[in-house]
């Protein structure tokens, strides 16, 4: 079992069988590095042409959302909007301008979905937690 282990350690010793002369050595050293830095510079290539693709097919969708936008706001703008609609139940408290703001974010959703949406009721959320939890998950959250 010694021998072995010996004669193994011998041949993994043995650089001289092997042709490794420093030109040899450096020669494999640059083509590495070539190689690297010619991956490298493949990568960043492909990765800039992929950004470039998928910005051009996003515009090209975006263009195509805000023309479609544009259209229903100007269809929904010519159209008479009834006052026979239903009014929104409103709570105590809210002032109309709050209703006012509320109703015009929900036509303009409205006029983007292509759905038709009306508001029912307006009335103050109940907290889902008590004003001391939120304050100490505030706290304990806090960054350092």
């Amino acid at each position: 079992m010694n021998q072995l282990l010996l004669n193994t350690a011998q041949l993994l010793l043995k650089g001289t069988d092997r042709n490794l002369d420093s030109g040899t050595i450096s020669s494999v050293v640059i083509t590495g590095v070539v190689v690297v830095f010619i991956g490298l510079i493949l990568l960043i290539l492909f990765v800039y042409l992929y950004g470039k693709i998928f910005e051009s097919i996003n515009n090209k969708k975006s263009e195509k959302a805000k023309k479609a936008l544009e259209n229903k706001m100007t269809s929904v703008s010519s159209q008479n909007i009834s006052t026979s609609e239903s009014v929104p139940k409103i709570e105590d408290g809210i002032d109309e301008e709050i209703v006012a703001v509320i109703s015009a974010a929900v036509m303009a959703m409205s006029a983007k979905s292509g759905k038709k949406l009306a508001l029912k009721s307006v009335k103050y959320a109940k907290p889902s937690r008590p004003v001391w939890a939120n304050a100490g998950i505030a706290e304990n959250t806090r960054p350092f």
